[in-house]
């Protein structure tokens, strides 16, 4: 595929994706608060689209991890046939991913929320699994390693940081 035919598909995907961004951030933080949901006791308030801006955020997340691992393999393919030495380095995005969710799940809890004192548990006074928490804190360790690596990106990019190294 051309770099001008992934420009005329990325361009627009990246503004729709921008769009649904910005209308999902728009809605969590000026539309209100839902309902009050009453948990161990506590009355709790959440702002109404609390669950579609985590959905977008674990769907974006998960495109970007997805995406990094397909071309990834697919660069390996490619280079495999040319120069197998080569072609493990392209590797590395498979493993940096890999390693940062070992990481992340080495790093997880799976010890219980308590909130005054008591448990958290889910709408039916279940207490949450254990299996939840890790999972939890594994995504938010993820996510929090991607949002600086793109900020860091980011950055070196616009501060054309890449133009004065070439130099």
């Amino acid at each position: 595929m051309k770099a001008d035919s992934c420009s005329r598909i990325s361009k627009p995907l990246f503004y729709v994706m921008m769009a649904v961004t910005v209308v999902i951030i728009a809605l969590f933080f000026f539309v209100g608060f839902g309902e009050t949901e009453t948990i161990n006791g506590n009355d709790l308030l959440a702002p109404m689209f609390t669950d579609a801006l985590l959905y977008w955020i674990y769907a974006l997340t998960g495109l970007a991890v997805v995406l990094v691992l397909i071309f990834s393999l697919a660069s390996f393919a490619k280079k495999f046939k040319d120069s197998p030495k080569e072609a493990m380095k392209s590797l590395m995005g498979v493993v940096v991913i890999v390693a940062l969710f070992v990481v992340a799940y080495l790093l997880s809890s799976a010890e219980p929320i308590y909130v005054n004192g008591k448990q958290l548990v889910d709408s039916d006074d279940n207490p949450i699994a254990s299996s939840a928490y890790v999972l939890t804190d594994v995504l938010l360790y993820v996510q929090y390693v991607l949002l600086a690596a793109s900020t860091l990106a980011t950055l070196y990019g616009l501060l054309g940081i890449s133009k004065s190294v070439k130099k």
